[in-house]
C-alpha cells in the first residue's frame, strides 16, 4: 500500500510494530517516514493526519483503542480507510486451521460499528493468491505464521483446498472488505 500511495502524498507516515518490517520497507526508498509503534498508542499530536489507513492490521490489535487513537489524530474532515480480511474468504478458511483469527476479525468489525464513525462506503473485493502446487501452498501458510510444518495441519489444508490441490497453478481467492470511515457531521 505504501509503495502505491507514497508518490501521491507529500507527507506519508507508516507505522508497524515490527522493526524488521520497518527496516525492509525503508530499504525500498519510498520517501515514507516509518515509525515503530502501535495503532493503540500513536505518538502524534491531535488532529494532524488527513487520512489514516489500517491495512490488514486492525484485527491484530485492540481495535477499539486503535480506532479511538485514529479519531484523535485525524484532522476535521479527514478519512479513515480500513482494509480487513473477511472470515468467509477462502484463504481465511485455510489460515484458520493454523491460527484462527476469526473472532478478532469479527471484533474489529464490531469496533468499527460501535466507534461512532460513519461508514461512508463499504465494499468487498477479492485478491488472488497463486501457488505452483500444494506443497508451495502449505509451506507458504506455515511460513506466514512462522510455524513449523506439521503434517496434521498440512492434511487439513489439503482437505479445504479439495480438488484444487491437483491444479497448477493453485489459485485461492482472498475475500477482503474495504471501508471508508469519517466523523459524522457536527463532531
Amino acid at each position: 500500500m505504501s509503495s502505491l500511495l507514497a508518490p501521491q502524498i507529500e507527507d506519508f507516515v507508516a507505522i508497524d510494530p515490527d522493526q524488521l518490517r520497518i527496516d525492509e520497507a525503508e530499504g525500498r526508498g519510498l520517501g515514507v517516514k516509518f515509525c515503530v509503534g502501535s495503532g493503540e498508542d500513536l505518538n502524534f499530536f491531535n488532529n494532524v493526519f488527513d487520512v489514516i489507513i489500517f491495512t490488514l492490521s486492525l484485527h491484530h490489535q485492540n481495535s477499539v483503542k486503535a480506532l479511538n487513537e485514529a479519531k484523535r489524530v485525524l484532522k476535521k474532515g479527514g478519512s479513515i480507510l480500513v482494509v480487513e480480511p473477511v472470515v468467509e474468504g477462502e484463504i481465511e478458511k485455510l489460515f484458520s486451521f493454523l491460527i484462527n483469527e476469526n473472532q478478532a476479525k469479527l471484533d474489529a468489525q464490531q469496533a468499527i460499528n460501535e466507534s461512532g464513525l460513519r461508514i461512508d462506503r463499504s465494499q468487498n473485493f477479492t485478491a488472488e493468491w497463486r501457488f505452483d502446487d500444494i506443497a508451495e501452498l502449505q509451506k507458504s501458510l506455515f511460513d506466514y505464521y512462522e510455524m513449523e510444518y506439521d503434517i496434521q495441519g498440512a492434511e487439513k489444508i489439503l482437505t479445504v483446498v479439495g480438488e484444487k490441490a491437483g491444479r497448477t497453478p493453485i489459485v485461492i481467492e482472498d475475500l477482503m472488505n474495504i471501508q471508508l470511515l469519517s466523523e459524522p457531521e457536527g463532531n
